[in-house]
């Protein structure tokens, strides 16, 4: 079996994602909707970092450094333009210039899509939501969450569909793709000299079951339950340095063929830094996920809904069933109100992960027969970069992101935390809309290389958006952050963002 090039994987995916959004472009019934948008954004703050909720969150747009800027231009058409038609397209271009940041040019989505009914198809790199929260208000997700660039992926979506004989009352949806990750060159600069990957491949799937009905007259009370899986495989991972091996650090070329990606959808295979006790191939992770609610006044003005969450990670299999507790989670209840001039939503979360299957690993020996599997260390892996996209954790940001360490190595130096996070937002108008975040944390580093002392860190965030009535397309957002505590340090900041959409072709 001859071995599948990541480099031309690349550039097979470049140009076909070139050609479909030129030929989108130039047939006149596929430009209808089509839409220019325009973006600036300064941010300035007055410690080493800028404060978290100013640069976490934003899909990687934002640089976690002290002072930074970008300016960003795209062209859209939603998949909604279409919503009449039996086939429903859509594509996008976003492309950025970025100052004090991870690199100086990127192009954040570019992307086609189609759908037919329940099903949509798509290629390329797109800003996707994240299930079962408020993506506004919620500090994130534990698997896969708002704050790392975009993964280009080959992707299959099938929403909510009745299963047959329920009368829609039991309903099912899934997804699956595979993909590649685009930050190797910053990951060698960044490294200097320590462990770094590049061409790494990924892979996501998804199955959820939803229970109820949210229209339902007597009792609109739902229940959704999913589990969510990823891997990474493949790519080159240099100067690893493993217990097994005494020739010094090394470089290691992680298979590629149809066995790789038959054993990132499955599981099963080993790793070659795996010493008596084989692990599956790659860097497997996922996330449990369930969300209770109760909706009131639905398809009205003064619609409302009550609803509580709860997310299980987990890194291996020990963590797939509850045979190590349930002490480490992010759980939350939020709200949406009716219209009113106050607070229109809420979210409350509390999160942990500091036990991760507990404090002991130990594989089977001739003379200790017993295996423990504790010390999952989350995000991190012994071969791979960890569960990070450019710098920032593709998970949850309270699980302090590689682009914060000041020694080059990249891996999460700090995953075993416990938090609480509060998210309120409002519209007194309908021109203005605002969001405050307080956040409250308490951090124990890793269990290999724990710090010290218990660190704490809080961050704040209060913003206020306008969007003028009379000019239309306008809109911008003034944002104040504050850090303090001892983990990332202390900062002040502001971020000025002004943003612009053009209807080109209506």
């Amino acid at each position: 079996m001859h071995k599948c090039s990541t480099y031309s994987l690349n550039k097979l995916f470049i140009f076909t994602l070139y050609f479909f959004i030129t030929v989108c472009c130039a047939a006149q019934n596929l430009a209808k909707g089509l839409k220019l948008e325009a973006e600036v954004s300064g941010t300035a703050s007055s410690g080493s970092y800028a404060p978290l909720w100013l640069s976490s969150n934003k899909y990687g747009k934002v640089s976690a450094f002290d002072n930074s800027a970008y300016e960003r231009v795209g062209v859209f058409r939603s998949i909604d333009t279409d919503s009449a038609r039996v086939w429903k397209r859509g594509y996008g271009v976003d492309l950025m210039l970025n100052q004090h940041s991870t690199s100086i040019f990127f192009i954040q989505q570019a992307y086609i899509e189609a759908a037919y009914k329940k099903l949509t198809l798509s290629l390329g790199a797109k800003e996707r939501s994240i299930d079962l929260k408020n993506n506004e208000l919620t500090s994130g997700s534990l698997s896969a969450g708002l704050n790392a660039r975009p993964i280009p992926q080959a992707r299959i979506d099938i929403d909510y569909f009745s299963f047959p004989f329920t009368r829609g009352w039991w309903k099912w949806k899934l997804r699956g793709s595979f993909g590649f990750t685009t930050d190797g060159r910053w990951q060698r600069g960044f490294a200097a000299n320590t462990r770094y990957t590049s061409n790494i491949l990924y892979h996501e799937k998804a199955l959820y079951w939803k229970f109820g009905k949210e229209n339902a007259t007597k009792c609109p009370l739902t229940f959704e339950i999913g589990l969510q899986m990823f891997t990474q495989f493949g790519g080159t991972a240099y100067n690893v340095n493993y217990r097994e091996h005494t020739g010094g650090k090394q470089t290691i070329n992680m298979p590629e063929n149809l066995k790789a990606f038959w054993q990132a959808v499955f599981g099963g295979g080993r790793d070659v830094t795996d010493f008596t006790e084989s692990n599956n191939s790659g860097n497997m992770l996922g996330s449990y996920n369930m969300r209770l609610a109760w909706h009131g006044n639905t398809g009205t003005e003064n619609a409302w809904e009550v609803g509580a969450y709860f997310e299980r990670f987990f890194e291996d299999q020990s963590m797939l069933t509850v045979q190590y507790g349930i002490q480490d989670h992010l759980i939350g209840i939020d709200a949406t109100f009716p219209k009113n001039h106050f607070v229109s939503a809420a979210t409350i979360e509390h999160m942990s992960t500091r036990n991760q299957s507990g404090a002991v690993y130990h594989d089977r020996t001739k003379s200790i027969p017993d295996k423990m599997n504790g010390r999952d260390n989350y995000y991190n892996h012994n071969i791979y970069s960890g569960w990070q996209h450019w710098g920032m954790a593709i998970g949850n940001p309270l699980i302090t992101s590689p682009i914060y360490n000041e020694n080059g190595y990249i891996h999460f130096r700090n995953n075993r935390v416990k938090a609480w996070h509060i998210g309120l937002c409002g519209d007194p108008t309908p021109e203005l809309h605002w969001r405050l975040f307080l956040t409250f944390t308490q951090n124990w580093g890793t269990y290999n290389t724990p710090f010290k002392n218990k660190l704490k860190q809080q961050y704040y965030m209060a913003e206020i958006g306008y969007k003028p009535n009379k000019l239309k397309g306008w809109s911008g957002k003034l944002a104040f952050g504050l850090d303090h505590g001892d983990l990332i340090g202390n900062s002040f900041g502001a971020q000025l963002t002004i943003h612009k959409s053009f209807t080109l072709i209506k």
